[in-house]
């Protein structure tokens, strides 16, 4: 059965071989490649997740040369610890650097591992055995998988995920069988699954959940079995700290030691959002409704995990393992709340939600002592019967086999993008001035990617305005150029175009966009008057609003708008297309973004 349910998985992600390099891929591909493509960005084999380590000075000088975006934080720390897997994706760029669909093999075969390992856990803690091979399909066809599976980069978590499972086993060998190797194994496997991605924090709440319901020892000995595990996560913590790893200055990642207050108000925000992916509601639908649809589904989502919990109380008071399930998986979604919510982030905290959900199945299907035998008093469980097989072993699989469509439309709007982008040879004596695109984490990837492929690029490409809505640009001066999206710079996801709030459309692709654009910085306040050199021009922050977000630029550059070293381009149906600065004192007014693929 574990192997079968594996190779279910498997096929459903199957198409990914022939998905070849997608977004932070190419970052990967330019960190570890040989010759390097760039000394500056060239990383060690085990350090290929650490993006930018918050030195200010060294931020400020890479601001001067342009190859960051100028709302970047000063300090802004992008650096995750994750040896194991950077030694992976080392060595597919050393052994078939021109073959992803090898560097795909080997994601689907962690995958598989980690959904073998998910099996042979549920076959220890689950009995009749049949329920435990429903917990095992279930998990092995949870959607939440599919990032991981078909994403390079995401790889870690299937790698975390395994050596955290594989911890799991050998701890309740140990505790259960006796089997004193495991008192050893088990720490051991949890290390290298942090030393692959922070997904595997997880385990450690499934260790605790093991000792408080599954261990039948003292209550002494249950403590003292959590010791070697709570060793090695200290130790992990704190070579975190101390060689510099983290995350700060960002919007989209929070660092739980740095900032401890807000990320209490990030588990408040996305608990119930995660909580809601394992149960139906996908966790990161809320990144394409407007605010007030968002604020809805937020307390829609608290309502289904009240719901659940209900369904749920008859099994977690009749029996240990489900009360080891649903701590661990509780548990499992703190650690997921340092980000925004998304259903990848779900892998872990999958495990106990499947093992749960198969009792509850099977208990309904089989009719056990506290199922009513009222026809009319068994509709409701009936009904959620039902509906969580449609949900999870129909329309989850038929997900999970559509995850490699869905990467690759969003790739393939970078790379139409980045395909448009000047490749002349005369480029490379210019710098390219994009004066507004639906989001700044597209236009980064562009220069990458055709330096990737061999072509041209230009000296420095700077970015200039970012934003859903239309963009007013104005000249001021003959050298400087006036930019105001509509809406400001970094709006809160979901926002309304100003002016617009009573006609705003309640659910929108676009509205994903202007969450990327937080990666580079948090809420730190501009001021009115900041200025910022980037790429050998200046950018001065003229307006801000009362929470100190940029409204409006204006771009001191040493020559004219009009010289020939600088290539002016806009956003245009997808691609970027050469742009016309206004006379001075005139202003022109860009549409809306718009996206072809969708």
């Amino acid at each position: 059965m574990p192997i079968l349910v594996a190779g279910i998985a498997v096929l459903l992600c199957f198409s990914s071989l022939w998905l070849g390099l997608q977004n932070d891929d190419y970052i990967l591909r330019l960190v570890l490649s040989d010759p390097p493509l760039d000394p500056e960005w060239t990383r060690s084999p085990f350090n290929a997740f650490s993006f930018t380590n918050g030195d200010e000075d060294l931020i400020r000088r890479t601001l001067e040369e342009g190859r960051i975006l100028w709302w970047t934080h000063p300090k802004l720390k992008l650096a995750f610890l994750r040896p194991v897997s950077s030694i992976t994706h080392w060595l597919d760029f050393r052994i078939w650097p021109d073959r992803p669909w090898l560097m795909h093999v080997q994601s689907l075969l962690w995958f598989a591992g980690a959904i073998v390992a998910a099996a042979l856990l549920y076959r220890r803690l689950l009995v009749p055995t049949w329920v435990a091979g429903l917990a095992a399909l279930l998990f092995a066809v949870d959607d939440a998988h599919g990032m991981p599976a078909v994403w390079l980069a995401n790889r870690n978590a299937n790698i975390g995920v395994l050596f955290g499972l594989v911890a799991l086993i050998a701890h309740d060998r140990w505790r259960r069988d006796g089997w004193r190797p495991g008192a050893f194994v088990a720490p051991l496997a949890l290390l290298l699954g942090l030393l692959a991605g922070e997904i595997a924090l997880a385990a450690g709440g499934y260790l605790f959940a093991y000792a408080l319901f599954l261990d039948t020892d003292s209550w002494r000995g249950r403590l003292a079995s959590l010791v070697p595990g709570g060793l090695v996560g200290m130790a992990w913590w704190v070579s975190y700290r101390v060689m510099g790893y983290g995350a700060s200055g960002s919007g989209v990642y929070i660092d739980p030691g740095a900032s401890p207050v807000e990320f209490v108000h990030a588990v408040i925000d996305r608990a119930p959002m995660l909580f809601a992916g394992l149960w139906g509601i996908p966790s990161g639908l809320g990144h394409f409704l407007s605010q007030p649809a968002t604020h809805i589904l937020w307390l829609v989502a608290v309502g289904l995990a009240v719901a659940v919990t209900i369904l749920l109380l008859p099994i977690l008071g009749r029996d240990r393992a489900a009360r080891f399930f649903a701590l661990g998986m509780v548990l499992s979604l703190v650690p997921a709340c340092a980000t925004f919510p998304d259903d990848r982030l779900l892998y872990f905290a999958g495990f106990g939600g499947m093992g749960l959900l198969a009792q509850f199945l099977a208990a309904v299907w089989q009719r056990v002592d506290w199922v009513p035998s009222s026809r009319i008093r068994r509709l409701p469980l009936n009904t959620a019967f039902w509906t969580l097989v449609v949900f999870h072993l129909v329309l989850s699989p038929l997900s999970l086999a559509t995850t490699t469509t869905k990467v690759r439309t969003f790739g393939e709007i970078i790379n139409n993008a980045a395909s448009s982008l000047p490749s002349d040879p005369a480029v490379t004596d210019e710098v390219a001035l994009i004066v507004n695109t639906p989001t700044a984490f597209i236009s980064f990837y562009g220069p990458l990617l055709q330096a990737l492929n061999g072509h041209p690029i230009p000296s420095r490409t700077l970015i200039l305005g970012s934003g859903i809505y239309p963009t007013t640009i104005s000249r001021p001066a003959s050298n400087v150029i006036a930019i105001r999206p509509d809406g400001g710079y970094l709006p809160p996801p979901g926002s309304p175009r100003p002016g617009h709030e009573d006609s705003q459309a309640i659910f929108h692709p676009v509205y994903f966009f202007p969450m990327l654009d937080h990666l580079y910085r948090d809420a730190t306040p501009f001021e009115a008057g900041d200025r910022i050199g980037y790429g050998g021009a200046v950018v001065e922050v003229v307006g801000v609003t009362e929470k100190g977000r940029p409204i409006e630029i204006w771009v001191h550059f040493s020559v004219d708008l009009e010289d020939p070293s600088l290539r002016w381009l806009q956003w245009k149906g997808g691609v970027y297309v050469a742009f016309e600065p206004p006379s001075v004192g005139e202003t022109v007014v860009l549409p809306e973004v718009d996206l072809p693929l969708w």
